[in-house]
Order: structure tokens, then sequence, then C-alpha cells
């Protein structure tokens, strides 16, 4: 993939990150592509992992310094983007908070992570915020 961006705003790291293609964002994190470049609606790499569930991915973003709370245009954070697309899974969910997500980080709507996790009734989602109050 080229280094410039599509008609979305996103480039070579928006769609690794997007398909998990952990050999190709190592080497783009190499040569010290900005792991924060958002597309044109906000959405950072991360945001795109978390949408996809792509643990590695986001780990890697992170270990390179990818800023866990950047929020898109609607106000969502990645963990935000995580509790929405999660389906059940938390690893991603887990792993943010781990690295300081804040799970109060309120969007454009009023909602928060937290808030989403415990309105979500067809998965069990607010598990991973027992933590909380």
């Amino acid at each position: 993939m080229s280094s410039h961006s599509d008609k979305l705003g996103r480039g070579a790291l928006h769609y690794a990150s997007l398909e998990g293609a952990t050999s190709e964002l190592r080497s783009l994190l190499a040569s010290h592509v900005d792991p924060d470049s958002p597309d044109r609606d906000g959405f950072t790499p991360l945001h795109l992992a978390a949408q996809e569930h792509q643990v590695e991915a986001a780990r890697l973003l992170l270990d390179a310094g990818a800023d866990v709370n950047l929020t898109n245009k609607y106000g969502n954070g990645p963990l935000f983007v995580a509790v929405f697309n999660s389906k059940g899974r938390g690893e991603l969910i887990s792993l943010l908070r781990s690295r300081g997500a804040d799970p109060f980080l309120v969007n454009r709507s009023g909602q928060t992570p937290v808030g989403l996790a415990r309105l979500i009734a067809n998965y069990d989602v607010a598990r991973y915020f027992e933590d909380l109050p």
C-alpha cells in the first residue's frame, strides 16, 4: 500500500489496522508513520483496530505511542468504538483500559463507554466495567 491517503483520508496504516495486518503495521510504525493520524472523520488507526477487534494491531499501535483517548468527530474514543463493536469480546476493551482509556469520556451525544456497556443488552459487555461505580 502507498503512504498516500484515499478519499476517506485513510492511508496504509489505517487499512493495516482495520485488517490486523501486523507485519505491515510493524513496518509502517518502524518508518515513523504517525500512529494517531486521523482520517477525515477523525478515526485514528486505533479506532479502526478497535472497530474490527484487532487486538494485536491495537497493541502495536499503543506500543508505538498511539493516544488511547483521542476522539473522532463524534467525540468517540477507541474504547467507545471497542464497546460498540465488541459483540461480547472483551480482550480489546481490557487492553484499552489497561493502557489508560477513559471509561467516562463523554461523546457528543452525552454517552460514555461505560454507559454504553451498561445499555447493551444482547451482550454482557458491562462485565468489563464491573470495577467502576
